[in-house]
């Protein structure tokens, strides 16, 4: 054999190494680097080329130009070979944003892979691919014989077409088709192809149902698929059966599959005998948790029964899951305390969260033996006694713990954490004023951890050691987020905390009362709240330099004075801007809406702002909730600006302000604008016709007039406040539409006609103010209706007739319905994220204080108008009908009104008693019956109202003693009596001369008991004055139709004179034995007697008497009767 000599071998390999080089560019292979760019041509062209970012490092010559270092490619490092391309969402929109849904669909040229031949893994998801093109193309990929991973997920245009192209890829291990559009019954026989599968994502893709039993059993052919997951899709229980077929299934993930609901399927679990990992959160579970299901799951690991519906205690049988890792019973029922026996039992156990639940009891001491655990969360839940230290004292591999949202009393000391030096996030939000964390015993102890998440809120923190801040925190370098709010700690700005932790995103320190701030720079700052503090001085014209990166800033409720500095409009990713209630001034930049692009929620009420901020060419940014209201702005609203820049706004409060003018006809039209509140401006002018979806609409207190608008979208409306306007005319039929209202205020105008009766059909309403307008007739009974009302108001109108009886069937709502609704604003990347099993997220603000816009109405009470916002309308109950014309009894029925607190019928014509019935009133405050014609008693029945604080009922035509001065009737002055002659009684100067028997209300052995001479004397003198003015008119007819006993009577009374009556002048007065009456005198008197008995007369006889006759015969009469004589 002859041997090339080794010049020849040498030239050989230069010759070698440079055809590969030829081959390849910088490392990758030609073919495939085209085939790379061709894929960036397409997508660049769908942009018609105003996408520059998308894959910037993918470039045709020059340095760079080696594909193997292009960003989401990675090669073979041997062959040069690409191996996986990770080509999701190229796009750069949010699956969330709009701007996703508007996407062109990608028409990608699935061929183009068909160049990397040792393709392992493509990722295509968030891309909006082509249904079409992939149905067709797809399965062009069964020549790359080396795929194994293939992700299509999040491209809804994708759907169960491309299932039969999917059948040829039969190297493929893990397979994802997750947020696509398969809609129809699990892909049985399709999938059953892929006899390699392990891994297999349908989540959330349109499957609706179990296919056939035939299908199911096809499933048996997957004898590798391991994982399976099938969430948030429409699937029933018949789907566990169907896939018990699967030998080798070990993670099964059902979890919020709306139709798996009811009870749990106990027999249908356990024929999944070989679980691992069993995810069946959120599916409406019912009943009691059934641990027989998971009895032949003796290798189970996880298991998460997490937000469904499950009731009672935690069984001990729990005991015998001994393989169990993690458990998650969050966000259930559940109640009753914990047991020594069953959860202290899994010894093995790393992750348990008990959170959102209605536990109680003391923690169990046995919670100790759980030394393995590395995440405990049981916030949210109704636990009691203190948290002793020997509790978690062994927990030392402890990572996660949250106690958040109990109940527990005493102190806790944060030392007792010290060793605990893997712990990372810990979590105590106290719901109890019993509750408090002492961290600074014993003197100077240095904790083994470094927190990465803290939050003592609302824990009375070192109450007993000067509120100070906890020291420990100068030892720890790697927080992400901090939030001691709610702790009146004191002292000067922590600044330190943001100088040592550069990694610092949060920083929460509401509602405490740290002094003026020194703020150190850090540009991993997110969210920074200061609010509810003694914050003076001014904001730092710096504040861009300082926090560039902020998208939260919460200032509100301080001192802070001065203007706002320019340089906020620099902060470029501000999100959200609370500077409320200071003493702010001067005019708003206005890079304020103009370069800060992302912000979102402007809040800038209650300071003295002023300028016109309305007017020009109005443009708002991106911004969705506007708060300027409480200011001092001026001017009109202006034109709206050329861009859509608006079409965000939901929210838009600018009250009390002096802003004047017309509205313009757009801001009725804002396609998204839901809560709109002008009041107490001085707007004119027709309030303008739209479409804009209003749910909270507030222009009282303006200038606004004609007819209320009949054409606005009253679909969504809740709260409509159109009060204190000029409007005129009835009110529109068109409210009959308002079936969502809740809130109906249009008092104070000038409409007129009579009230509808189609408001009885507003079964939501909750208060009706339809006070001083011109409503006239009768209150229609249809209100009666109205069974979820608890403030009605129709005084000052012309309103007649009588009072309904039937609104005793207002018993006033049963839920509440003006709650604060807290709006979350912190964005998800402000949110911890604990990577676990579980995937544990902390938030970092569960409500954020920045609520809705609250309902506020005026109501008159206790002779005041005053003022009722928020939730306080949930416990405000009031009936005011005052300064009408209505007539009539106050009705009994009234009496069943038991939630009122107010009741004003004051200024009307009502005649009859005050209902005892009153007397049930047990919550009422304030009673106004004065101005009316009400006659009777007060009724004693009415000291039982304790609550009672005005009562008025002057200017009656009340008699009779006044209640005992007891209770709150002990406080009530004459004021509340006066104009009523007949009363008597403290307060009043008018005494009673005796006391009232109360006989009505008196037992039978109480009447027999009475004495005879008990008489009512006021009662007596009043029967008998009557008696006798009845008796001499009677008289007086007598004489005026009987002549003859006319002159008998005239005679003998002239006779009688003269012999009993003595001259004044002659006689002297009798003695006191002479002044009693004789016999002879019994003798008159019979004979004055005698003369009346009746005498037929003749018939001349009968002749009239003058009038002159008969009232000197009277006057006679009375004189011997009130004379001497007697």
């Amino acid at each position: 054999m002859e041997y090339l000599p080794w010049s020849n071998w040498w030239l050989f390999i230069m010759l070698a190494i440079l055809m590969f080089r030829r081959s390849t560019q910088g490392g990758c292979i030609d073919v495939e680097r085209r085939a790379l760019l061709d894929i960036k041509f397409s997508l660049i062209n769908l942009y018609d080329s105003k996408r520059e970012d998308i894959l910037s490092t993918w470039i045709e010559y020059g340095s760079g130009s080696d594909c193997c270092d292009w960003e989401r490619v990675k090669c073979n490092t041997t062959t040069g070979h690409v191996t996986e391309l990770s080509l999701f969402y190229l796009n750069g929109f949010s699956y969330e944003d709009e701007r996703y849904m508007d996407e062109k669909v990608w028409p990608l040229n699935v061929s183009l892979f068909l160049h990397f031949e040792e393709l392992t893994s493509l990722d295509l998801s968030s891309n909006h691919l082509d249904g079409g093109i992939m149905k067709t193309e797809l399965e062009r990929l069964s020549s790359l014989k080396m795929l194994e991973i293939l992700d299509l997920s999040w491209n809804s245009d994708i759907n169960s077409d491309i299932l039969p192209s999917l059948s040829g890829l039969t190297s493929l291990i893990s397979l994802d088709l997750g947020r696509t559009s398969m809609n129809g019954c699990f892909p049985a026989n399709e999938l059953s192809h892929l006899t390699n599968l392990k891994e297999l994502d349908l989540s959330d893709s349109g499957v609706n149902g179990t296919p056939n039993i035939q299908a199911c059993k096809s499933l048996s052919r997957l004898k590798r698929l391991e994982s399976l997951a099938l969430s948030e899709n429409t699937l029933n229980k018949s789907i566990i059966s169907c896939l018990s077929a699967l030998p080798s299934l070990k993670i099964l993930n059902l979890s919020y599959s709306s139709s798996l609901g009811g009870p749990f399927p106990v027999k249908e679990i356990h024929n999944l005998s070989d679980m691992k990992v069993l995810l069946l959160r959120g599916n409406g579970f019912s009943g009691t948790l059934q641990m027989e299901a998971f009895a032949s799951s003796h290798h189970l690991e996880v298991l998460d029964l997490s937000h469904n519906k499950f009731v009672g205690s935690i069984p001990s049988t729990i005991h015998a899951l001994s393989f169990l890792r993690v458990v998650s019973f969050a966000y259930n029922q559940l109640n009753g305390s914990l047991l020594d026996h069953g959860l202290c039992e899994l010894n093995n156990l790393h992750e348990m969260d008990l959170s959102h639940n209605m536990l109680d009891g003391i923690l169990p001491q046995c919670f100790n033996n759980l030394s393995s655990l590395k995440l405990l969360d049981i916030s949210s839940n109704r636990f009691t006694g203190k948290l002793v230290p020997s509790l978690i004292a062994n927990l030392t591999s402890l990572v996660y713990i949250d106690f958040s949202h109990n109940t527990f009393e005493g102190s806790f000391s944060f030392s007792s954490l010290s060793n605990h030096s893997k712990l990372e996030v810990v979590g105590f939000r106290s719901d109890s004023d019993k509750f408090e964390v002492e961290t600074e015993e014993p003197i100077g102890w240095i904790p083994l951890f470094q927190l990465e998440v803290l939050e003592l809120s609302n824990c009375n923190i070192n109450r007993h050691k000067g509120r100070v801040v906890p020291g420990f925190l100068l030892h720890q370098h790697k927080l992400h987020v901090v939030d001691v709010s709610d702790n009146s700690l004191k002292g000067q700005f922590p600044d330190w905390l943001i100088k040592n932790n550069t990694n610092l995103n949060v920083l929460n320190l509401r509602n405490n009362s740290f002094g003026s701030m020194l703020l150190y720079r850090n540009a991993n700052m997110q969210g920074l709240d200061i609010s509810g503090n003694h914050m003076i001085g001014i904001i730092p014209e710096d504040i861009h330099k300082i926090f560039p990166n902020l998208y939260y800033l919460n200032l509100s409720r301080n001192a802070l004075s001065g203007a706002i500095p320019s340089s906020v409009g620099d902060l470029s990713i501000l999100g959200v801007l609370d500077l409320s209630h200071n003493e702010l001034s001067g005019e708003v930049p206005k890079g304020l809406f103009t370069n800060l692009s992302q912000l979102r929620v402007l809040k800038l009420s209650n300071n003295s702002f002023h300028g016109q901020v309305l007017s020009g060419n109005l443009s708002l940014g991106n911004m969705e909730r506007v708060h300027l209201d409480n200011n001092r702005f001026t001017g009109k609203f202006g034109l709206r600006s050329k861009e859509k820049l608006l079409e965000l706004l939901t929210v838009l409060d600018i009250s009390n302000n002096f802003f004047e003018g017309m509205i313009p006809v757009w801001i009725s039209n804002m396609s998204r604008l839901s809560q709109l509140v002008m009041r107490n401006n001085t707007f004119e002018g027709q309030f303008p016709c739209g479409a804009a979806p209003f749910s909270f609409l507030d222009i009282s207190h303006n200038s606004f007039n004609g007819p209320i608008p009949s054409c606005l979208n009253l679909q969504h409306m809740e709260h409509l406040h159109l009060g204190s306007n000029r409007f005129t005319g009835s009110m529109p039929d068109y409210f009959r539409n308002l079936t969502n209202v809740l809130t109906l205020d249009i008092g104070d105008n000038n409409l007129s006609g009579r009230i509808p009766k189609f408001l009885g059909e507003l079964t939501n309403l909750r208060i009706l103010l339809l006070r001083k307008n011109n409503f006239s007739g009768s209150i229609p009974k249809q209100l009666c209706r109205l069974s979820n009302v608890s403030l009605i108001d129709l005084s000052d109108n012309s309103l007649s007739s009588s009072i309904p009886s039937c609104l005793q069937n207002i018993t006033g709502p049963s839920d509440l319905a003006f709650m604060k609704q807290s709006v979350r604003v912190y964005p998800s990347h402000m949110l911890y994220n604990y990577r676990s099993v579980l995937d544990k997220t902390f938030y970092t603000e569960d409500h954020n204080h920045m609520f809705e816009i609250q309902d506020e109405v005026q109501f008159t009470t206790k002779s005041l108008s005053l003022p009722y916002k928020g939730d306080a309308l949930d416990i405000m109950s009031g009936l005011d009908l005052s300064c009408n014309k209505l007539t009539g009894e106050i009705p009994e029925e009234l009496g069943l009104l038991t939630q009122i607190r107010a009741l004003n019928l004051s200024h009307n014509q009502l005649t009859g008693p005050i209902p005892v019935s009153f007397s049930n009133l047990a919550k009422i405050e304030s009673l106004d019956l004065s101005s009316n014609g009400l006659t009777g008693r007060v009724p004693s029945e009415l000291i039982k109202l304790t609550s009672l604080s005005v009562f008025n009922v002057s200017q009656n035509n009340l008699s009779g003693r006044l209640p005992e001065m007891k209770s709150q009737f002990g406080t009530f002055t004459e004021a509340s009596y006066e104009g009523n002659p007949l009363l008597c009684g403290p307060p009043l100067v008018k005494k009673c001369t005796t006391t009232n028997s109360q006989v009505t209300n008196q037992s039978d052995e109480e009447e027999d008991n009475e004495k005879w001479y008990d008489i009512d004397m006021s009662c007596f003198y009043g029967s008998s004055s009557s008696t006798c003015v009845v008796f001499l008119l009677g008289f007086a007819g007598l004489l005026y139709t009987n002549p003859q006993w006319r002159r008998s009577s005239s005679q003998y009374l002239r006779s009688a004179t003269n012999r009993r009556l003595p001259s004044p002048m002659t006689s002297p007065p009798p003695s006191p034995s002479e002044a009693k009456p004789s016999s002879s005198s019994k003798v008159i008197d019979a004979t004055y007697f005698s003369v009346l008995l009746p005498v037929r007369p003749t018939t001349h006889q009968r002749q009239p008497a003058s009038p002159q006759s008969l009232a000197a015969t009277i006057v006679e009469v009375v004189a011997v009767a009130s004379g001497p004589y007697h």
